[in-house]
């Protein structure tokens, strides 16, 4: 029987979920035919047998397994090169999905037609686990995972929300770019707005249709997330690397002035200080934005943005330094400047507004604090933002910034 829609579904380390996942697919309402083509990401798990011992009745599935673990580009890739039908739908391997999901995929492509368009469905939290604080959070206001916060349905939206949680394409449109997602890529992370970008330039038109509706399983901690968020930052110098029109959308640009932070690291007689009281920091950071995630307070949203920018920064940091000797230097410099000073503020804030803080005496972090600064990190300090930047972007220094 000839499918009309083949969902791609890369697989990796997913066992405990995937079976009610599969069961939700035979539980589609209609009689439309589609097929399931799951790739087997060299799981380290059972995922692999779960998936080839199970029997589908409401439609086909193809198994595939890798044998190396090559992320989620090539395993859609491979997806792709075994689609027969005239939709493809990317989905994740968290991702549940509602009775009518794929007859209202179906049903968006009827309404648009042409082949350049996309439908994006909705993806939320599904009510039977905890929604914490720092969840609503990126999917609410923040917006670091998804921005349906903010969407209009029946909007056309660009390239960066070609979420492959969620969403179909026709599959004369992919074809229009054979190098497909790009396995330099090697997280979940801008793969598929950097494929989308380049789709754009044949046409892709992608618009938000909430009726295909989707829960998402993948509990998240302000832990996994800044590793997340860590991540997207490597993955976005990669994509400013490969179209550097967007390094300025990206803020790939901007980091690179922090280049300048190398020019005194010949003043560094106190490395190792400095990159303990960067993790120091780093880690009381998480720790009291972890405080919250089951207690909101108005000043909740900010915290989680701030430290999630930085989480964000700092891959970006390490993602421009990689090649460069100065890489630690300004990573540890940023982390001081950055977390300190917004630490600071928090606290006292915090304290003014009765906000509970998970600290007994502010007066040793006040002093610690101090200390770094009062070392080395004072001096990177003060001289970036007395001069940095103007030195940097006069180029009044001996090393080239990198690309």
């Amino acid at each position: 029987m000839t499918t009309l829609i083949s969902i791609i579904m890369p697989c990796y380390n997913r066992v405990h979920d995937l079976r009610r996942i599969l069961e939700a697919y035979d539980q589609q309402v209609g009689s439309d035919p589609f097929e399931i083509i799951a790739i087997d990401d060299a799981s380290t798990d059972t995922t692999y047998e779960m998936l080839d011992s199970y029997r589908p009745s409401r439609y086909s599935m193809r198994i595939e397994h890798q044998s190396q673990n090559q992320g989620p580009a090539a395993a859609r890739n491979r997806g792709i090169a075994l689609a027969t039908s005239p939709l493809i739908m990317f989905v994740g391997d968290d991702i549940l999905p509602a009775p009518d999901f794929v007859l209202s995929h179906l049903s968006a492509h009827c309404y648009h037609a042409k082949p350049e368009i996309a439908i994006l469905g909705r993806v939320t939290w599904p009510p039977d686990i905890g929604c914490n604080t720092l969840m609503s959070h990126i999917d609410g206001v923040g917006a670091q995972q998804f921005s349906y916060n903010y969407f209009q349905n029946g909007q056309e939206y660009d390239f960066r929300h070609f979420y492959t949680a969620n969403i179909s394409v026709k599959s004369s449109l992919l074809q229009q770019d054979r190098d497909l997602f790009d396995t330099n890529f090697p997280y979940a992370a801008f793969e598929d707005a950097e494929f989308a970008y380049r789709l754009a330039k044949h046409g892709l038109k992608i618009i938000y249709d909430e009726r295909p509706t989707a829960f998402h399983y993948h509990y998240h901690t302000i832990w996994t997330f800044s590793t997340r968020q860590y991540r997207a930052g490597l993955m976005a110098c990669l994509l400013a690397k490969k179209h550097p029109e967007l390094a300025g959308f990206l803020r790939v640009t901007k980091t690179k002035y922090l280049f300048g932070l190398g020019l005194i690291q010949q003043f560094n007689q106190d490395a190792l200080s400095l990159a303990e009281s960067a993790t120091w920091l780093e880690e009381l950071a998480l720790h009291i934005t972890s405080f919250y995630e089951w207690s909101s307070h108005p000043m909740l949203d900010d915290l989680y943005i701030k430290i999630l920018e930085y989480f964000w920064r700092k891959g970006l940091i390490d993602g421009v330094f990689k090649a460069s000797s100065s890489q630690a230097i300004v990573r540890n410099t940023y982390t001081l400047y950055y977390l300190g000073d917004f630490l600071k503020h928090f606290l006292a804030k915090a304290d003014s507004e009765k906000i509970p803080i998970p600290m007994k005496d502010y007066h040793d972090f006040y002093l610690r604090l101090a200390a770094a600064e009062n070392s080395i990190a004072k001096q990177l300090l003060n001289w970036w933002q007395k001069t940095g930047y103007r030195l940097v972007k006069s180029k009044l220094y001996p090393e080239k910034i990198p690309s």
